[in-house]
């Protein structure tokens, strides 16, 4: 693409599918043969039509092609293609047939001219923009501005204008085939009317091109005057103080005025230039046909032209008349794409230089990382240093301590060549860092800390930029989770996750068969009371009405929560054990007890919307709810008040809300409800629901439930933990922890991290760097929320990991522990300025 992209389209176009360009043109030559085709059918047809009964008998060849050239530059008529001889009834049925025929495959010829500019156009896009990507992808991050713009300009705007870029080439052809071709034939037929022609289009032409300046002038006034309006209405807002004071309203009303009519007029005039000219490029293309007609008809009392002649020439000079309108419309469309690929051009031309001298340097496994008068500044957090000179020699580890993070990790961005300096010089090995090759530089100095999910699996992020065999990208995870500390989230997310037993059959047998091994530990332990299992004829107290109704899992949203209460079948059964009124009354003091409970809490607080049984906005209804109940106002009760009163009593679960509602009664006529509900259970609903079975895996629960069969007592303090441990222990005595991991690390996560604590963010950024085994790793962010032991525990499995490995760690203070043995060097920042205090360690210390 040049120097980096074709900034003409034409070119662009024929560089990007020089074949399809051909198809293009062979289907155009095709399309014009049968435009000449059905021009000659149609000047036979109305000759025959129009020269009286015996017309049609006469003799003829179907599609006989033939040139008459004026009598004075040659006599005889020029055949090209004889045709066929055919007899007089034969031809009046192929005339008919052909003249009908030919627009058809005239429009499967432009369907397939349109796929073909459709192919090219696909690839114009993609070969744009995959040079706009690979810049971007080498440029320095400190471009950000650059990026943003060269972003827009390669998605939106190469996006609207693929389809002109497509066809920027095929459609000129077109168009300009089209016309001349009409001309063409036109002069044939008479050179006059040929002549006649050529003039009024070359006419129509040039208003139209007349008619595009203005319409660019009436467009650019209009700018202008939004300009000069925006101005005045910005004045008249700094006089407000003012005319408030003296009273001058009336006089800046007859200002303002005066000004925007002033403004208008400008457009008023372009406007007025516009209408006329419009008004003469729609008479002057109308004239071209009409012109044909007249003179035709009126050179036909002394020349021999026949009806049929000025009918077809009619005809052409309307295509032609017809293109030349769009060849102008076309030529603005052709300019605006042109003006994008200039500006992307020329927005990438700089990129694209400062990517190559970027780009070429390779940087050593080890070296000396040496900053020399260097300055920066970080716009992001405003933090700024100045004039640092320091040199650390590599392998080592290095902890960068301050009394505000916003320097160490300036530098620490500094040192792994994410930020380049705005002053001085950083080398690595002697190698300066802002020239080396982004893709090396991350697996020789990897900074962590600045985590962006990405869409996917677990897996998915933590091994995000890495590149190894199978086998060995497998062992780097699970050593990189444990020295995080991520194993403990990955378990816990295998708990959380599901598996399909059709698939994984003899996993989801080896659950079942702990899940009687866990209920035996349990026993042993008497932690048993902590979990109350799955009973048929049991009621379970930590599970809400409305799966103790279900007794299984959803499958689908037929049996969601948030429709239960609407669902008719689930109606009937509520309705035929006479709880349909019993959970009602619950809703309702459900409902009443939140707005009490939540009367000061505003919408927004994080205490609403997780202990509250209805979102923000639904509080309102809610509200207006309790105050008809309230006042007894029966009329204004309606069935949606009762179901949405139900859908609250449905959510409730008493060793959690603990508002003393649900009596022992109640939850008798819930278990013979349930057992309606599974014998009653229509045939078309079976397969959203899969029931509880303590002999068979449900694929719809998790794989914690599959395992507990039963869930942990929520008011009893420590019972979580104390059933997870024997829960894990049980997995790896049995060989299956690392199942529940795996499937863990399959599960997927929300790019916007909701899911997962600050903590755990920072914590995958640190495995994704420590997957890339790079010579020096840079560690921020890793230690922020965790407590003292387990921030001692992180640093300390760092650096027996990094043993003979550079270690760069930003921390707001180091503990003993973390110090053990020492680091080679710690840099504080004293009022914003680093200061460095080497060290001395014992490498054998670290692999002790």
């Amino acid at each position: 693409m040049g120097a980096v992209i074709e900034r003409d389209p034409l070119r662009l176009a024929w560089k990007t599918s020089p074949v399809r360009h051909l198809v293009g043109f062979g289907l155009l030559m095709l399309a014009g043969l049968l435009v000449l085709i059905g021009l000659d059918l149609v000047r036979q047809m109305v000759d025959r039509a129009t020269g009286g009964p015996d017309a049609w008998n006469a003799p003829a060849a179907f599609l006989r092609i033939a040139l008459t050239p004026p009598a004075d530059l040659w006599p005889r008529s020029l055949v090209l293609f004889p045709g066929f001889a055919l007899d007089p009834e034969t031809f009046a049925l192929a005339a008919v047939i052909g003249v009908l025929a030919v627009p058809l495959a005239l429009g499967l010829i432009l369907v397939a001219l349109e796929w073909v500019a459709a192919g090219i156009g696909g690839r114009m896009l993609m070969r744009a923009q995959s040079a706009a990507l690979d810049i971007i992808l080498k440029v320095p991050s400190a471009s950000h501005d650059e990026i943003t713009m060269i972003s827009a300009l390669a998605s939106r705007g190469l996006a609207r204008e693929n389809g002109v870029l497509g066809a920027s080439l095929l459609i000129p052809v077109k168009l300009g085939g089209m016309i001349g071709l009409a001309c063409a034939y036109v002069f044939v037929m008479d050179w006059h009317l040929g002549a006649v022609l050529a003039v009024v289009l070359a006419l129509g032409m040039i208003v139209s091109a007349r008619r595009a300046l203005l319409r660019f002038d009436a467009a650019a006034a209009r700018s202008r005057e939004g300009d000069a309006a925006e101005g005045v209405f910005t004045d008249l807002e700094q006089r407000l103080p003012a005319l408030r004071a003296h009273g001058t309203g009336p006089f800046e009303r007859d200002r303002v005025r005066q000004a925007l009519m002033s403004g208008h007029r400008p457009v008023m005039r372009e406007e007025y230039r516009l209408a006329i000219m419009e008004a003469a490029s729609a008479a002057v293309l109308m004239i071209a046909p009409l012109a044909v007609l007249a003179l035709g008809a009126w050179f036909s009392q002394t020349r021999p032209l026949t009806a049929g002649t000025v009918a077809a020439s009619v005809l052409a000079a309307a295509l032609a008349a017809y293109g030349t309108r769009e060849v102008v419309q076309w030529h603005r469309l052709i300019l605006r794409a042109r003006a994008l690929l200039i500006d992307l051009g020329r927005g990438l031309a700089p990129l694209k230089l400062r990517a190559a001298l970027k780009g070429k340097a390779s940087l050593p496994e080890n070296g000396a990382l040496v900053a020399q008068g260097v300055s920066a500044y970080d716009p992001a957090s405003g933090a700024r240093v100045a004039s640092v000179n320091l040199t650390l020699a590599f392998p080592s580890h290095v902890a960068l301590v301050g009394d505000g993070d916003a320097g160490p990790r300036l530098l620490a961005a500094l040192m792994s060549g994410q930020l380049p300096p705005s002053m001085g010089r950083l080398t690595y090995g002697g190698v300066d860092l802002a020239a080396a090759n982004p893709v090396e530089r991350s697996q020789r100095i990897a900074l962590t800390g600045s985590t962006i999910l990405i869409e996917g699996s677990l897996r998915d992020n933590l091994l995000y930029g890495c590149s190894a065999p199978a086998g060995e990208l497998n062992h780097r995870l699970s050593e990189a989770i444990a020295i995080a500390g991520l194993d403990r989230l990955t378990h816990a997310r295998g708990l959380s996750g599901t598996i399909d037993p059709a698939r994984e059959p003899k996993l989801a047998a080896a659950i079942v068969e702990a899940r009687r091994a866990v209920e035996a530990a349990l026993a042993t332990e008497d932690l048993d009371r902590f979990v109350d299992p799955f009973s048929a004829t049991r009621y379970n107290r930590y599970a809400t009405i409305g799966e103790n109704l279900l007794f299984g899992k959803p499958i689908g949203d037929a049996f969601e929560e948030d429709r239960l209460a609407s669902h008719p079948f689930v109606r009937a059964i509520l309705e035929a054990n006479e709880l349909t009124k019993p959970l009602a009354r619950m809703g309702l003091s459900i409902a009443t007890s939140m707005i009490e409970i939540f009367a000061e809490i505003p919408d927004g607080s994080p205490l609403f919307d997780r202990f509250s049984f209805f979102s923000a906005a639904d509080r309102p209804y809610f509200q207006d709810l309790v105050d008809r109940r309230n006042e007894q106002r029966r009329s204004d009760q309606t069935s949606r008040d009762q179901e949405r009163l139900i859908g609250l009593a449905l959510r409730y679960n008493e060793s959690r809300h603990r508002l003393g509602l649900l009596e022992p009664g109640l939850e008798e006529r819930i278990l013979v409800a349930r057992a309606d509900f599974a014998r009653m259970l229509p045939v078309s609903l079976k397969s959203s629901i899969e029931f509880y079975d303590e002999a068979r895996f449900c694929a719809a629960a998790s794989v914690q439930d599959n395992l507990l069969f039963g869930r942990i007592a929520a008011d009893q303090a420590g019972a979580l933990e104390a059933v997870l441990e024997v829960t894990r222990r049980v997995l790896t005595q049995r060989g299956l922890d690392g199942e529940v991991s795996r499937i863990g690390l399959d599960t997927p996560v929300d790019p916007q991290g909701d899911d997962l604590t600050l903590t755990e963010l920072a914590a995958i950024d640190l495995v994704r760097g420590l997957v890339r085994r790079p010579s020096i790793l840079v560690v921020q962010r890793a230690l922020d929320g965790l407590p003292g032991p387990a921030a001692d525990k992180l640093v300390m499995n760092l650096r027996r990991a990094l043993v003979g490995r550079g270690l760069i760690l930003v921390t707001p203070a180091i503990s003993p522990a973390m110090d053990q043995p020492p680091f080679d060097a710690v840099i504080h920042f004293e009022r914003g300025e680093p200061v460095m205090e080497r060290r001395t360690r014992r490498l054998e210390a670290l692999s002790a």
